[in-house]
């Protein structure tokens, strides 16, 4: 028998209390904070890790970069779908412990093998989270509400990559200078080795952070169980739309992560920058100008979704990549480290755009019970794309085209101008297909099926 879209009236005192529900959001805002400070910790490890080990670049850009992609994406979308089905609340505290503990074994990791598979399982904790988030987000406030929120929480990124930087820089300068330490039942670890072990440690009461919260109730469900394949007919049925968007904004994660891995290796070697000083610069230039482009962004969206723009997400996606081609450039030309300063500054607010809009476009025009699996669907390009791509194209292009470690910013100048003009393509051609699909919207549960009212009502949200 086939299945119908019926949405489900919706009162809103069913939504938990907004103290309530930021509460939740709080939470998650740290976990996310707590997630990219344990991924990014390893960008300010390069200089020791390639000396303990005795790797190049790429060798390292792969523990960096493919190790924790590899499981965060092909595990993400199984995960996806647990999360459509099973408490969400429980699946971040399990992925929190999780990734804390992997993080902690790459602080035990005696070789290259070792630390390859340890970041393997960082990878598969943290792909637990964001689907979750979102999803539990979208379930938090009312459609009309969600927005804020989800770029709320999405600020942990750059919450993250700041505290990772700003402490990270002062981990591993205070390791290093000790040359390692010492802890019961351990022994002697290096500075390296130490600075995953610290970063590990707040993650069993984050964990149990996540549990104060309550799992809301599923808002806008159907009246049937979705199967994978519903969810898989549905977005191929309107795949255009979600190629474009999906690919524009995972493209754009190419250069933000090849920015992220490499300025401070950048700032090292080439302005001999140590830990400290360029983690807190980087650091505070992160959070300061990375929140401001969700926040900003955000902001311009809901005044021109309320002035009657259609296509805004994209459109606003669109220029803010195309905007970022010039300061991507300049950062390969210039050699003063405070221009390079304000570029990098110029290039994490236009970065972040996005980051925060994409998720909030995602979950207007996908039904409740696939938001979990369509975004993981997401995550997953964005781990192949920018954790592997991003790092390892820099990496390669520094060690075997300009074959200098000092031409590390001419590497990351080249990579993040490539990936800002191919994520504008992307963005302006899911233009008019999410003006078309907004007009048109096909069914969930096969093509056969006739148009729903709720359905027209979903995607028109989009616009």
């Amino acid at each position: 028998m086939a299945r119908s879209w019926t949405k489900t009236t919706e009162l809103s005192h069913s939504y938990p209390p907004h103290v309530r529900a930021w509460y939740a959001v709080g939470v998650l805002y740290v976990a996310y904070v707590l997630a990219f400070v344990d991924r990014q910790i390893i960008a300010f490890l390069v200089a020791p890790i390639r000396a303990d080990l005795g790797i190049t670049d790429f060798e390292f850009s792969l523990i960096a970069g493919l190790a924790f992609a590899i499981f965060y994406a092909v595990l993400g979308i199984p995960i996806g779908l647990v999360a459509d089905r099973w408490s969400r609340r429980n699946l971040v505290a399990i992925g929190i412990a999780l990734w804390s503990v992997m993080t902690g074994l790459c602080g035990l990791a005696g070789n290259y093998l070792h630390l390859f598979v340890a970041r393997l399982g960082v990878g598969v904790g943290e792909g637990t989270l964001t689907p979750s988030a979102i999803s539990l987000i979208s379930d938090l406030f009312p459609r009309e509400r969600r927005g804020l929120p989800i770029n709320v929480y999405t600020a942990g990124v750059y919450g993250g990559i700041g505290i990772a930087n700003i402490f990270g820089g002062l981990i591993v300068a205070y390791t290093a200078a000790a040359s390692g330490i010492d802890l019961p039942w351990v022994g002697h670890l290096r500075s390296w080795q130490a600075a995953f072990m610290l970063v590990a440690l707040p993650g069993a009461a984050v964990a149990l952070l996540a549990l104060t919260f309550r799992e809301p109730i599923r808002h806008e469900r159907t009246t049937s169980t979705v199967r994978v394949d519903d969810t898989v007919r549905y977005v191929r049925a309107n795949g255009f739309l979600y190629a474009a968007l999906m690919l524009g904004a995972a493209v754009s994660s190419i250069g933000s992560y090849g920015l992220y891995g490499w300025v401070p290796a950048l700032f090292q070697r080439v302005h001999g920058w140590d830990s400290a000083r360029i983690g807190f610069d980087f650091g505070l230039l992160t959070i300061v100008f990375g929140t401001g482009g969700l926040v900003c962004s955000g902001l311009l969206a809901a005044r021109l979704l309320r002035a009657g723009v259609k296509a805004v997400y994209s459109k606003i996606m669109a220029v803010a990549m195309a905007l970022a081609v010039v300061p991507g450039v300049l950062l390969g030309l210039i050699a003063d480290p405070h221009a390079m300063l304000v570029c990098i500054a110029v290039l994490f607010f236009l970065l972040a755009v996005p980051v925060g809009l994409v998720q909030v476009a995602l979950q207007a025009i996908t039904p409740n019970e696939m938001r979990a699996q369509v975004l993981a669907v997401y995550l997953a390009i964005v781990a192949l794309l920018g954790p592997f791509i991003g790092s390892s194209a820099v990496a390669a292009l520094t060690d075997f085209y300009f074959g200098n470690d000092a031409l590390v910013g001419r590497s990351i100048s080249v990579v993040l101008s490539v990936a800002s003009v191919l994520s504008v393509v992307l963005l302006a051609s899911s233009i008019p297909a999410y003006v078309r699909s907004a007009d048109t919207p096909r069914p969930w549960s096969g093509a056969s099926l006739p148009r729903k009212a709720a359905q027209q009502d979903e995607l028109a949200r989009h616009r």
